[in-house]
């Protein structure tokens, strides 16, 4: 369905500023049977409302569809960098909030309960996790975390009262996946306590421009938020900013702290000047990013291409959903690369949406590799480290490829 009204203010003043083509569901991988029915791609296009500045995606794909329908693939358990930074933002908000024992922390969006199970190791105990995918939230409880197997809405609010206020509530990287922001702060006013926090992760579109990371532009991430229309939403539900953290994490992330009412926080005032000062919200920034982002797919191409007529053989190294959104955008395949490694067993056995292209264990990378094309750029010197042993020549596109484009 085409998104007509901008999907926080709902003004129709609403301009395309991205348009990567038609692209399956990137974080759905495929296994053999899948392949054997019908794969729907849908136009992956950003569009930027003129009235209060939010882009988001133009074309809207079901919840159930992204998250139900198949086996969710994501698990953030998998990942010792996304170990270590729950970690430390299990840390950072206990640095700001002071809970008594015994004290109920709900995350949205929850995984595998990776982010909870610090506060565990911590000493708060009262945690519950909110989690849609139905083969993810098993994982949860499997590993000892309480998991209400939903999306985080008004069905579970009555649920979640009956476990008590709720002290702190958390989402990493999820407000950005939720097609409507408003009934989810909704939700959240309605179960967080009176002195409670709800601190939440989301990729920050700033970033995303600036680092021309068009690889995180999928169908999954609905949202992709700048502080001036996240604040403006904010305040409109009754939430206010006490902190905003610009965080390395996801090529580019904020970390913001709200509790119900007061005033926003200085800080958002000195950050939406310096998003003005950048142009994030003029037009003509989207329209140098996107023949930045065109010279990445031309100059990838050439460079494999080249590869392979000399007889390389060229593998991926990671099956990162940034990665699908790559390849598909350069139209890779099998072709151009044999097979892609990845450490995460819900991963390995299945092909990547789109292209079609097998994903194998790490330890099974065969000696006749000779390049591999390194996916999640993000982590690219801790799997260069990881695989230096192989002797492969290494390619990290999204990075070396852009500053080959600045000369």
């Amino acid at each position: 369905m085409k998104i007509v009204a901008c999907r926080i203010c709902k003004a129709e003043h609403i301009e395309k500023v991205v348009d990567l083509g038609y692209h399956p569901l990137a974080d759905t991988f495929l296994s053999e049977e899948l392949l054997y029915g019908p794969e729907v791609s849908y136009p992956l296009q950003l569009g930027s409302c003129r009235s209060c500045g939010h882009v988001f995606t133009l074309y809207s794909v079901s919840a159930v569809d992204r998250y139900q329908k198949q086996d969710y693939s994501y698990d953030s358990s998998n990942s010792k960098v996304s170990i270590a930074h729950f970690k430390e933002f299990a840390e950072a908000v206990l640095a700001e909030k002071t809970l008594e024992p015994g004290a109920l922390i709900v995350d949205i969006g929850s995984n595998v309960g990776t982010l909870l199970s610090h506060f565990k190791d911590i000493g708060h105990t009262n945690v519950l996790g909110v989690e849609p995918s139905g083969n993810i939230s098993r994982l949860a409880v499997a590993a000892g975390i309480p998991t209400i197997n939903e999306f985080f809405s008004a069905g579970i609010v009555e649920e979640l009262r009956n476990a008590g206020p709720v002290q702190v509530l958390l989402s990493a990287n999820v407000l950005n996946h939720a097609d409507d922001l408003g009934a989810l702060l909704k939700t959240a006013g309605e179960v967080l306590a009176t002195d409670g926090v709800f601190v939440f992760e989301v990729p920050y579109l700033r970033d995303l421009i600036k680092g021309t990371a068009f690889d995180t532009i999928y169908h999954e991430h609905v949202h992709y938020y700048g502080i001036k229309p996240l604040a403006a939403c904010l305040r409109t539900h009754g939430f206010s900013i006490t902190k905003v953290e610009n965080l390395d994490y996801m090529c580019g992330s904020i970390r913001v702290h709200t509790r119900l009412g007061g005033d926003h926080t200085k800080s958002v005032e000195e950050m939406i000047a310096a998003e003005d000062a950048f142009g994030l919200y003029d037009l003509a920034t989207y329209a140098q990013f996107m023949e930045r982002v065109r010279k990445v797919k031309i100059t990838v191409n050439l460079h494999l291409a080249q590869i392979r007529a000399k007889g390389g053989k060229i593998i991926g190294i990671g099956a990162a959903t940034k990665g699908n959104t790559f390849i598909n955008y350069c139209r890779l395949d099998a072709d151009t690369i044999a097979y892609i490694a990845d450490a995460s067993p819900l991963k390995i056995g299945k092909l990547t949406p789109g292209s079609h292209i097998p994903i194998i264990a790490d330890q099974d990378i065969d000696a006749s590799a000779t390049h591999a094309l390194i996916l999640p750029w993000n982590i690219a010197p801790m799997l260069v480290s990881k695989l230096g042993h192989l002797g492969l020549e290494f390619y990290v596109p999204q990075v070396q490829t852009l500053q080959e484009n600045t000369h």
